[in-house]
């Protein structure tokens, strides 16, 4: 982490050094499970900027805390009552009003505050040190833009000498790729301090939000289950290997395994290192899965070195619903941030939603009981997976799905599908379709100028042809000159009803199969 140059509050912060346990108590969320003493303050926020979907938090100059709405504000927090307890977001920079979107990347040199947009990394300068921004110019621009909502700019880290390294997510999901020629889309990058050099670190990656150097200087990262990833990855960075992602670009090399698998909950969002009692461990909150509001964690991991290989252990700290940005403040309490509801593209619906979280040591709570993993209960009539294990084959599952983590067919694979649902997610997802689909999986309904019209989901696209998964998985090559017209479907290709004339012991014994179907 860079050292800042340090100065005084502004002149609406009044020094607090101690927060009464009455003050913390007025703020406290008891929604929120927590497996260690911990108090979680949901921050009263209402003044200043809107809180309105908060994404990455990053510590900041003077002591602050930085949040980055997903709608393009992004603003410190401070207290300005004088009870310890922020209760003001005040904007440092607004990115929509230099026509950009959606920063998912920040990180501080000094008084500049680098900001992670899909089309470049741009750097917010305070020239006064009043917590305003006042000038931003381009750092770096290399970066293949087709306007995707998924084409996130994240883990934004300086190492000692000034070099950034950042993630650019997989355009493997992008119907309407644009042309990459040095493949840096599925890569981590690493930026000269000027921005005028750049290189590829590593291939294969996914959807990594989250990087954290450790105090060995070693960096590691979290990449999204999805594609070829069968599960959540937790990485170390080591320079020139593949991880395992999109080989339709990157070619069918051997991919370096993860150091270990997310376990509490899935979705690793941003991740910070942390020396608690002289003990270094990595913090990670995770999102959940897609659209279900009320999943999402924040978890400890202790990594240690053996022999040449690296162990880590995971602990459950907090239940707490779509858990996205997590930063420390000078003092070790841990800041949260938890995204608002928003559509199929993660954009942010009409009415501001999300909040910003705290959590303090706190003796005087009594936690949880730490479960030992995410449930994965067997039916009530007990497990009957070879039964189950039938019906998914007389039900025509295996036309669509895939059970090895790597087969990609048209369909999601369905290894480890019980450590992302539990086991009524994971019927409403049979049942329902079409009622949580995620842009990637979308259907594309491809007219040819010969009137013929094709429906499937896109494999992969370039200058040339669209390649579209039909049923049965069959890919139909596409000549761009061909296509008259390109329109995604937002119902699902699995036909509602599919469990029609099933009675309830064949449902659950479905259910058991997939449940089974662990790495």
């Amino acid at each position: 982490m860079v050292a800042f140059t340090l100065c005084g509050w502004s002149c609406v912060q009044k020094r607090n050094t101690s927060i009464t346990e009455a003050d913390i108590k007025k703020y406290l969320d008891t929604t929120i499970k927590v497996y260690e003493p911990y108090a979680v303050l949901k921050l009263p926020i209402q003044k200043g900027t809107k809180v309105w979907n908060p994404g990455v938090l990053e510590p900041g100059p003077g002591g602050r805390i930085f949040v980055a709405n997903m709608t393009g504000e992004i603003y410190s927090l401070l207290d300005t009552d004088g009870d310890g307890i922020e209760d003001m977001a005040m904007e440092f920079c607004d990115v929509k009003k230099d026509g950009f979107r959606t920063p998912t990347g920040l990180v501080f040199k000094d008084w500049d505050l680098y900001v992670g947009l899909p089309q470049q990394i741009r750097v917010y300068r305070d020239l006064d040190r009043d917590f305003v921004a006042d000038t931003s110019f381009v750092y770096f621009d290399q970066i293949p833009f087709s306007d995707h909502p998924y084409e996130y700019t994240s883990g934004l880290r300086f190492d000692p000498q000034g070099w950034m390294y950042i993630s650019l997510t997989t355009d493997s999901w992008n119907a309407g790729a644009s042309p990459d020629p040095n493949k840096y889309r599925g890569a981590i990058l690493k930026i000269s301090p000027d921005g005028k050099k750049v290189s590829t670190v590593a291939t294969g990656i996914r959807s990594v939000h989250g990087m954290s150097f450790d105090g060995n200087g070693q960096l590691f990262f979290a990449d999204n289950q999805g594609g070829q990833n069968p599960v959540e990855e937790l990485h170390l960075l080591q320079e020139g290997y593949f991880y395992g992602h999109n080989t339709t670009k990157y070619g069918d090399v051997e991919a370096i395994p993860p150091i270990t698998v997310f376990r509490s909950e899935v979705a690793p969002a941003e991740m910070e290192f942390q020396l608690v009692n002289g003990q270094e461990y990595l913090y990670a909150s995770l999102y959940g899965p897609g659209e279900y509001w009320e999943r999402g964690a924040v978890v400890r991991i202790h990594i240690t070195a053996e022999k040449d290989s690296l162990y880590a252990t995971e602990e459950l700290l907090a239940d707490l619903p779509k858990a996205t940005g997590l930063a420390f403040a000078n003092n070790g309490d841990l800041y949260v941030s938890r995204m608002g509801r928003t559509d199929y593209w993660y954009f942010a619906t009409e009415a501001p939603d999300g909040a910003i979280y705290r959590l303090i040591k706190a003796p005087w709570v009594e936690p949880e009981s730490r479960p030992s993993e995410i449930d994965l209960t067997p039916s009530p009539e007990g497990s009957n997976i070879q039964k189950g294990k039938f019906l998914f084959a007389s039900l025509a599952c295996a036309s669509c799905h895939g059970i090895d983590g790597k087969t990609e067919l048209l369909g999601p694979n369905l290894r480890n599908i019980g450590e992302v649902y539990n086991r009524k997610e994971l019927l409403d997802e049979i049942i329902n379709p079409s009622k949580r689909m995620k842009p990637g999986t979308f259907p594309t309904r491809i007219s040819t100028v010969d009137d013929e019209v094709f429906l499937g989901r896109v494999v992969t696209q370039d200058e040339e042809a669209v390649h579209l998964m039909l049923i049965g998985n069959t890919v139909k090559k596409i000549p761009i000159e061909d296509i008259a017209s390109s329109t995604p479907v937002t119902e699902s290709m699995m036909y509602e009803g599919l469990l029609n004339g099933l009675n309830d012991a064949e449902i659950n014994a479905l259910l058991d199969y997939l449940i089974s179907l662990r790495q």
